[in-house]
């Protein structure tokens, strides 16, 4: 804003050029923080990319090794066997394969295979790659691991889950 005294120069903002940034930070912390906060939906995605790439050693091993691999998972954690011949053990001889809680958890889990829920999903060493399902969930937020033809898990979105309730009472006829 121009001064009326010759020589003296402007100092300062004026009020609307503070309004105006106050406004624009506001609305940049507010976006910073809705996309910052962890929430069932980031937990879930974050332990479902890290079980996608443990998933993928496994196979790995289970291909390199002519072995057969199971995932096992719980409410608390998962872990890895493998068959030894006579029984199911613990796979030592792949360190990132070790018993694990999850990271974010705890997750109800749900494991399809072929579409069937299943106590476990095997890594099988052989060719012939079964349709498995990994669904992993957390209040009211679900992630679904899928394996490919390749075997390789891809992790999907993460998406709002609506439980619904049934309120119906049988009738008597």
């Amino acid at each position: 804003m121009p001064t009326l005294v010759r020589g003296v120069s402007k100092q300062g903002f004026t009020l609307l050029e503070l309004l105006v940034v106050i406004v624009v930070l506001s609305i940049a912390a507010g976006l910073i923080v809705v996309r910052g906060t962890p929430g069932d939906s980031n937990y879930l995605e974050s332990d479902a990319k890290k079980l996608s790439q443990l998933l993928r050693i496994a196979q790995q091993e289970s291909l390199l090794k002519s072995k057969d691999i199971r995932f096992l998972a719980s409410d608390k954690g998962y872990t890895f066997e493998e068959f030894t011949g006579s029984r199911w053990v613990p796979v030592t001889t792949e360190p990132l394969l070790r018993p694990r809680l999850w990271d974010n958890g705890p997750f109800q889990v749900t494991l399809l295979n072929e579409g069937l829920e299943n106590k476990f999903l095997t890594l099988e060493s052989q060719a012939g790659l079964k349709r498995q399902t990994i669904v992993l969930e957390r209040n009211q937020a679900q992630v679904v691991l899928e394996s490919q033809a390749s075997g390789i898990f891809r992790v999907g979105q993460a998406q709002a889950v609506i439980k619904q309730t049934s309120n119906r009472t049988p009738q008597n006829p």
